[in-house]
């Protein structure tokens, strides 16, 4: 079986030398996952394009929450905000704008895509003051008995920290299920993968994520902003067995156990009108 060793273009090096397109110890994953579904909400919510261009809105990474009912905190991956009054004086070589993330983040764009981007009006990144719309990613990609539990309770505190720091935000959610009958753990493979067997896990497809999804239809949605739960929740499923072959995406897959109400295009559609109706006088 071929395996993202060092060198690989399909991995990020780690330990030992390997390359991996996911590591559980990484939240590369979670980052490109919110800035992808970002850059097609920018694309889908004119109104959110209009406040981009003037200025009105700016968007946060890595943003501290607080919820003052529970007393926790919790760091959200992405927000849309109004900006700090004050800023912190930008440091050279950091990102300042939206755009400017593709690079560090080794986000792979095809032409179409890049030109759309460039189309868009300037997204800067800024400290915010008060959060509009916040997003959390979260990955399960093997090990999925033990992951069910865990991935509810990190995107369950998600919408119970957004909305307990700012009941009026929206909360979003996303995640991302493998679909792949084995998968190469970089955490059962810690030493380099070409000096002895790699250490392979074999999933019962597709029961093994279609598992993961009826944990996560228990997740609150709420329609209305006094009530508890995600605003909008997506779940993509792909097929990645960790090993440097191409990971494929999975569309419809599922579709018979919930995720048909948790389509990726659905939910940015329904973000996009949340924003047009809840924010149009921003």
């Amino acid at each position: 079986m071929s395996v993202a060793t060092k060198g690989s273009p399909t991995g990020n090096a780690f330990q030992y030398g390997n390359a991996w397109q996911y590591h559980p110890r990484s939240d590369r994953h979670s980052k490109i996952a919110c800035w992808a579904l970002m850059f097609d909400l920018v694309g889908e919510c004119g109104l959110l394009r209009e406040h981009l261009a003037a200025g009105k809105v700016a968007i946060g990474i890595n943003h501290t929450m607080r919820d003052f009912a529970r007393d926790r905190e919790k760091n959200l991956d992405l927000v849309l905000c109004r900006a700090a009054a004050s800023e912190r004086p930008r440091l050279k070589g950091r990102p300042e704008t939206f755009a400017e993330l593709v690079e560090p983040y080794t986000i792979q764009l095809d032409g179409a895509e890049r030109a759309k981007l460039a189309a868009m009006p300037e997204a800067r990144l800024a400290q915010p003051a008060s959060v509009l719309l916040a997003l959390e990613a979260k990955a399960c990609m093997t090990e999925f008995g033990k992951a069910r539990p865990r991935l509810y309770d990190e995107l369950n505190s998600s919408h119970l920290t957004i909305h307990g720091d700012n009941n009026n935000a929206i909360a979003a959610g996303f995640a991302l299920l493998n679909s792949a009958e084995t998968f190469i753990s970089p955490l059962r493979n810690p030493w380099p993968l070409d000096s002895r067997p790699t250490v392979i896990n074999r999933h019962h497809q597709p029961q093994a994520f279609r598992s993961v999804v009826t944990k996560l239809a228990q997740l609150r949605r709420r329609s209305r902003p006094d009530e508890e739960g995600f605003d909008a929740l997506a779940i993509a499923v792909i097929e990645c067995a960790n090993d440097g072959n191409p990971v494929i995406v999975r569309p419809n897959v599922g579709a018979r156990d919930h995720s048909e109400g948790y389509n990726y295009e659905a939910t940015v559609s329904r973000l996009a009108h949340i924003y047009a109706t809840r924010f149009s006088g921003v």
